[in-house]
C-alpha cells in the first residue's frame, strides 16, 4: 500500500511537471514567433523593400460651391468742374418776360458840386424841425480854405450849413438846428459853435464854424480860440457866419488849454464876452457829432 501511494505521488509530480513544461515551451514558442514577425517587418521597412499594404479608406474630393462674383458698386460718373473764367461785368440773371437788371456797383459817396444844394439834401435828410423849405434863399455866405458856411432861410425860419467836413470826408455836411425867425437872446448859446477835426496834408487840425442871427444892436462878433488867434464873423443884414482852422495840428489825448471866448460890440464898442463850454456849446450841429 505505502508502496502504490509513492508510485502514484511520483507519477503525479511527474505529470505535474510535463505540463508546467508544456506551458512553459508554448509561451517561449509565442514570444519567438512575435520577434521573428516584429524584426522581419523592422527589416523590410528599413532596407526599402514592400511593406505590408494597408487598406486606405478613399477620400471623396469636397467640391466648393461656385460663387457668384458681386458686381462693383458702379460709381456715378463726377461732373468735370467748369472753370469760370472772372468777368468784370456782373452776373445778370432775367426772369423769363423780363426785362434784364444789370446792377449798378456802388459810387463813391461825394458832396454835390454846389455847396447850396448840398446844404438843401442835408437838412432835408435831418428831418428837423423849424426846417426851411425847398424855396429857402442864402443870406449870408463865407467861402472859406476849409469850405462854405451859409445860411438858408425863407419867410419863416432859417438854418446854418458847413460844408468842410463832408468835403474832407466826413460824409454828410453839418447842419446847425434850425430856428424861427426872430430876434435871439444876447447869450452864449445864441453864439455856439461846431468843433470837427479835419485833415490838412496828413495831419488832423480843429475846425470850428459858427452862423446866426444877430442880436438887437449887436454889430460886430469877434471869436478867441486857444491857439490864441482871433476871428471876427462875416455879418450880412441880420446874419453872420464863421470859421476858423486852428494852426497846431491836433494830438490824441490832449485837453483844450483854454475855453473859446465870443465878443460883442456895438458900435459904441465891446458890450459882452462870453466862455463856451466845451462839449455843450461846442457842438453845434445836427448832422453828426463833433
Amino acid at each position: 500500500m505505502i508502496e502504490q501511494s509513492r508510485k502514484r505521488r511520483v507519477v503525479a509530480i511527474l505529470v505535474s511537471g510535463l505540463a508546467v513544461a508544456a506551458v512553459a515551451g508554448v509561451a517561449i514558442a509565442g514570444t519567438a514567433v512575435a520577434r521573428s514577425r516584429h524584426s522581419s517587418g523592422d527589416s523590410a521597412v528599413a532596407g526599402g523593400g514592400p511593406a505590408t499594404p494597408v487598406a486606405e479608406t478613399p477620400v471623396t474630393p469636397t467640391v466648393s460651391p461656385q460663387v457668384t462674383p458681386t458686381p462693383a458698386p458702379t460709381t456715378p460718373a463726377q461732373p468735370t468742374p467748369s472753370v469760370v473764367t472772372p468777368s468784370s461785368k456782373p452776373t445778370v440773371r432775367q426772369t423769363p418776360g423780363t426785362k434784364p437788371v444789370v446792377p449798378k456797383p456802388p459810387q463813391p459817396q461825394k458832396p454835390p458840386a454846389d455847396p447850396v444844394a448840398a446844404c438843401k439834401s442835408w437838412l432835408k435828410d435831418a428831418d428837423a424841425e423849424n426846417a426851411p423849405g425847398s424855396s429857402a434863399k442864402v443870406v449870408a455866405r463865407l467861402n472859406g480854405a476849409p469850405g462854405t458856411v451859409l445860411i438858408l432861410a425863407d419867410s419863416k425860419n432859417w438854418v446854418g450849413c458847413d460844408t468842410a467836413f463832408a468835403r474832407t470826408g466826413g460824409g454828410r455836411g453839418s447842419i446847425r438846428q434850425p430856428a424861427k425867425i426872430a430876434t435871439p437872446p444876447l447869450s452864449a448859446d445864441t453864439f455856439a459853435v461846431a468843433n470837427n477835426l479835419i485833415p490838412v496834408n496828413g495831419q488832423q487840425y480843429e475846425y470850428f464854424w459858427a452862423a446866426g442871427r444877430l442880436p438887437a444892436g449887436i454889430t460886430k462878433v469877434t471869436y478867441w480860440f486857444p491857439d490864441d488867434k482871433t476871428t471876427e464873423a462875416v455879418i450880412t443884414g441880420d446874419y453872420w457866419v464863421m470859421q476858423h482852422l486852428v494852426g497846431i495840428p491836433w494830438k490824441e489825448g490832449t485837453a483844450p488849454a483854454a475855453q473859446v471866448e465870443v465878443t460883442l460890440s456895438t458900435a459904441s464898442g465891446p458890450v459882452k464876452t462870453f466862455e463856451l463850454t466845451w462839449g455843450e456849446q461846442t457842438c453845434a450841429q445836427i448832422t453828426h457829432g463833433c
